[in-house]
Parts: C-alpha cells; structure tokens; sequence
C-alpha cells in the first residue's frame, strides 16, 4: 500500500508547521527532486531547524545538497512496491499531533500568564506560602528497630539521665555536647536552629508547636531517631516566603491551569463523533 501524496505532506510539516496550510500563491520551486517541487521557504526552515548560518554559503550549499538527497532517498523507498507505508503514514500522523501541541502549547503559554496574574494569586493564596517555625535544640539518645527490650531501656535511662541534668541546673549545651548522640548539633549545644511545623516526626513537633514555653524543656520524646530530649528556644511565628522565592512555582502552577484550560477550549472547537 503506498500513500506518498501523503507523506510528502507530512515530511513537509516536519520541517516547518508553517507549511501544512500551503500560501495562497502558487509557489515557486528552486529544485525539483523526482514531481515534488522545493521551495525556498521549505529550505529556509530546514536551515533553521538545523541551526544552520545562512551567512555561511559552503554551510548553506551542503545542508541544501544534504536536505534534497535525503528526500530523493525517501522518494526512492516509498517507490519499493515491496515496502509498505501504511504504518509509516500512522506513526507521522501522531509526530505531526505531538509537534502541534507542542509547538502551539509553547507559543500559548509565552503570553498566558502575567507577572500580575504571579502577583494576585500570591496574595489571594498567602497562606500557602507561610509557615510556622521554632527555634529548638536537642538532645538524642539514638534507638535503633533492632535494638532489644533490655537496650530499649538503658537507652530510656540514659535519655532520663541526661533530662535529669538539664532541670536540675547543667547547661544544656554542655549536656548536648557530652550525652547526645547527633554529634553534628551536639558540637553547637544541641542546635537544631528554626524547623518548620510538621517538617519533623509529629510528636516531635507537637511538643515543639504545642506544648512547650519558650526555654521550657521536655521530657523524653521517642521518635523513629531515638530519645529526644527538647529545648524550645524560641516562640513559634508565622514566616512568609518572600514572592521571589515561590514565583517560579506560582508560574508552573498557572501555565498548568491555563494549558488545561486551552485544551478544553480546543477541544470544545472541533465535533467527535463514534
């Protein structure tokens, strides 16, 4: 089966959507390769596709010479009575869907949304872009899901211990710095510096966001890490990420919204029926 009216079309709009439409004009042909007529603009497009200099004449020459052979190679297959276009013609067919989305989705979606669209709706959707934060220090006793009921335990007595010191009058730096088992915060008094609400395991961050005062410290707290014994250094406030920070997000979440958009308005445009 041979459908080479076909995929000359198609071969066409692969190396210029621009020419799937045809001009109103008759065109005017710079070289014939087999009946298929090349015009000008089919070859400037195959220059800018391949990112050729036109400037450059010996670069021009050779993308030429290389453009028509390869279309007289694809005439020559497309002549083999023994090959069959039929799949071809699909799988083109869905490359010609595929570069029309594409390329009219990126056109779209240069000018679909505004800075002042960003703007709006990072004001009219602040709380996304808050969150509440502590400053806290620790220190931890490390448990780990191996370990047996007996080494559970030490480890609770080890962390009680070390809880002892701190209310009865021990810096908790120095405590950090000599029990705890996060040797990277114990180094800066058990540090932990500002962390986010719900960004640690939910009783750590419960007692941090909940239950303790400012310098208030607590009693052991097991999480998946150990024994942690906290400090709240700071009152809980409310941080609100700056606009620059979140733009780029705020962008991707409104091109999604109006490519949806778009695409159920094309749709809309054209009747399928079954």
């Amino acid at each position: 089966m041979k459908i080479r009216k076909h995929n000359k079309f198609l071969t066409l709009f692969l190396v210029n959507a621009a020419l799937i439409g045809g001009c109103s004009d008759k065109p005017k042909f710079v070289a014939t390769v087999g009946d298929q007529g090349v015009t000008q603009q089919e070859l400037n497009a195959y220059y800018e596709l391949k990112r050729i200099d036109k400037d450059n004449s010996e670069l021009v020459t050779k993308a030429k010479k290389h453009y028509l052979e390869s279309l007289a190679v694809s005439q020559a297959i497309e002549s083999l009575p023994e090959f069959d276009t039929s799949k071809l013609a699909v799988e083109l067919n869905e490359i010609k869907k595929d570069l029309l989305l594409s390329r009219y989705l990126n056109q779209f979606l240069e000018t679909a949304v505004t800075d002042v669209e960003m703007r709006n709706y990072y004001a009219q959707n602040s709380d996304k872009y808050q969150s509440k934060q502590a400053k806290v220090s620790h220190i931890l006793i490390r448990v780990a899901q191996t370990d047996d009921q007996a080494t559970r335990q030490a480890k609770y007595s080890k962390a009680q211990e070390a809880y002892s010191k701190v209310i009865t009058g021990q810096a908790f730096a120095d405590v950090a710095l000599a029990m705890s088992e996060d040797k990277v915060s114990a180094k800066n008094g058990g540090q932990l510096g500002w962390i986010k609400e719900g960004a640690v395991a939910p009783t750590f961050s419960d007692a941090v966001f909940n239950q303790l005062k400012e310098q208030q410290i607590s009693q052991p707290i097991l999480t998946s890490f150990g024994y942690h014994i906290i400090k709240l250094e700071h009152t809980p406030k409310t941080v609100s990420q700056p606009y620059e920070h979140v733009k780029g997000n705020i962008k991707r979440t409104l091109r999604k919204a109006a490519k949806d958009t778009e695409l159920a308005r094309l749709k809309s445009t054209v009747s399928v029926t079954l």
